[in-house]
């Protein structure tokens, strides 16, 4: 008597695999873009707050507190004041190639617009504007 699998055997483990794998892959990939978009968002936060502690401490670079007044800071200018670490610029969703303007850019370099709106002022990261700086 021969030891080994026959042939159905295999074509059976084969195809368990198969579904199995068509089962995993997809819960898989969701709860890394997931994990992606909630890192990017975190990371926009991080720039955000930076730009408000460079704001309190350079209170004369705030726009005037006339409703819509805008200004913008650089994530480079948070970066050269210290607010922000290499990891604190990090593009989590970044994609080689990619036409989305959220994924194409393997760090953050946009700006911070600074709005006076409502008596409070408004932290919104934009990838570029022609607002001028603070």
């Amino acid at each position: 008597m021969k030891k080994g699998f026959t042939l159905v055997e295999l074509l059976s483990v084969i195809v368990i695999l198969g579904i199995l794998a068509s089962i995993a892959i997809p819960t898989i990939n969701t709860a890394i873009n997931s994990s992606r978009n909630k890192a990017y968002n975190e990371q926009i936060n991080t720039i955000q707050n930076a730009a408000r502690t460079y704001m309190s401490k350079n209170s004369l670079k705030l726009p005037n507190q006339e409703e819509n007044a805008k200004c913008t800071i650089s994530v480079s200018t948070l970066q050269k004041e210290g607010l922000l670490s290499v990891d604190d610029i990090d593009n989590p969703k970044y994609k080689k190639n990619s036409s989305k303007p959220e994924e194409k850019f393997k760090n953050f370099d946009g700006k911070v617009i600074v709005t006076f709106a409502n008596n409070k002022y408004k932290y919104e990261y934009v990838i570029s504007s022609s607002v001028p700086n603070c």
